[in-house]
């Protein structure tokens, strides 16, 4: 059973049982994401923000952040000499710092920052010391960075982190053994096909899936045996939606809204209102704001002008009346009224959308070490 952090609480408990464990071998899976990257290690998923932040100034006491999304690391010493005494903030952390860097803007970034990506999961699960883990990573390009990630994250690492409960300074060492690294959406197939969430499907039939991610939709024509048959991008994922949401607030002219005129609404507090399901911009009595209206509007237009791109590419391509399934995955497939839309059109909407591909990723790491 995966656990999904949902409160503080739940957070803390699940640190500290895995802290104390006594595990000392672990098997997982990383998505680096768009917007957000998702991991599966071991019985544990974790979810941060895609940002990183350099620590420039070391004598401040930048280690003062705990967070179940968000964490201080440095890198103490091991295989990658270059990144000795390196300290960096990753997730919600890193997004509080001006200099921030989101992985999204560069996608190369996401191989480059592989180690420090995975070392921040680790540090926010608070992993026992001394542990073996076993991964595989999904990229956008593994032709181009598969050798690259593999140098990279591969090896024995020594980090710092503040522990989550007592929020004292501690080290930790990992051992991490890359066992493959993928084209993103590979290790959803796996999981539909040959884990959990299995779909009958023999070699010759064909299944459609839609990835509703933070950026973009991506439309994947698949057989039984796994093999991609044809791909598609769509542009303007949820992300998307929430700008167009944020837009929407700024040329609002009531009232409460000309107190705060002059200022850009911010497309991560209305993502933050619709997963909470409150549907309300800000958290005090001068921003707060219901953006119900907004969001029916402008979902509305999202929906359809990529619903129909979608539709064009399935039936000019004749793989709508091949396909035996049509299934969706991704952070987008659970948004309020889109899971409905896309069960009305016939789609499979699978459980933990968001974690699909890292679970798959997981898969793949057991295969290929016998388990």
């Amino acid at each position: 059973m995966t656990t999904t952090y949902t409160n503080a609480k739940n957070w803390l408990v699940q640190a500290e049982l895995l802290a104390n464990s006594g595990l000392t071998d672990l098997t997982g899976g990383k998505d680096a994401g768009a917007g957000y990257g998702k991991a599966i290690i071991g019985d544990f998923s974790i979810m941060m923000p895609a940002a990183y932040s350099l620590v420039r100034n070391r004598n401040l006491m930048h280690h003062e952040t705990i967070s179940k999304d968000g964490a201080w690391v440095r890198y103490v010493e091991g295989t990658r000499l270059d990144l000795k005494d390196v300290q960096f903030f990753w997730g919600s952390a890193a997004l509080a710092q001006a200099d921030h860097t989101l992985l999204h803007e560069d996608k190369s970034k996401k191989a480059e920052l592989a180690l420090e990506s995975i070392l921040a999961d680790l540090a926010v699960l608070n992993i026992p010391n001394g542990v073996k883990l076993s991964i595989s990573l999904s990229n956008h390009n593994p032709e181009r960075w598969a050798t690259e990630i593999k140098r990279r994250v591969s090896g024995t690492h020594t980090f710092e982190h503040l522990h989550p409960l007592t929020r004292s300074i501690v080290s930790k060492t990992v051992e991490i053994n890359v066992t493959g690294i993928y084209p993103e959406g590979f290790g959803s197939i796996a999981h539909c096909l040959f884990g959990e969430a299995s779909l009958i499907l023999d070699p010759s039939e064909l299944a459609i899936a839609l990835d509703i991610g933070s950026s973009t939709w991506l439309v994947t024509v698949f057989n039984g045996s796994g093999a991609v048959i044809d791909r598609h991008l769509i542009e303007g994922g949820a992300g998307e939606l929430h700008s167009m949401i944020a837009e929407a607030l700024d040329k609002r002219n009531d009232r409460v809204s000309l107190l705060s005129k002059d200022v850009k609404h911010s497309p991560s507090l209305v993502n933050q209102g619709i997963l909470e399901g409150t549907f309300t911009y800000g958290g005090n009595h001068l921003t707060g704001k219901k953006f119900e209206t907004e969001y029916s509007q402008c979902l509305d237009s999202w929906w359809s002008t990529r619903i129909e791109k979608f539709a064009n590419f399935v039936t000019a391509g004749n793989y709508l009346d091949r396909a035996k399934y049509l299934v969706a995955w991704g952070g987008g497939v659970s948004l309020p009224v889109v899971d409905q839309n896309l069960a009305s059109l016939g789609f499979l909407v699978l459980k933990n959308p968001q974690f699909i591909n890292a679970l798959g990723l997981k898969l793949l790491s057991q295969i290929s070490l016998g388990a």
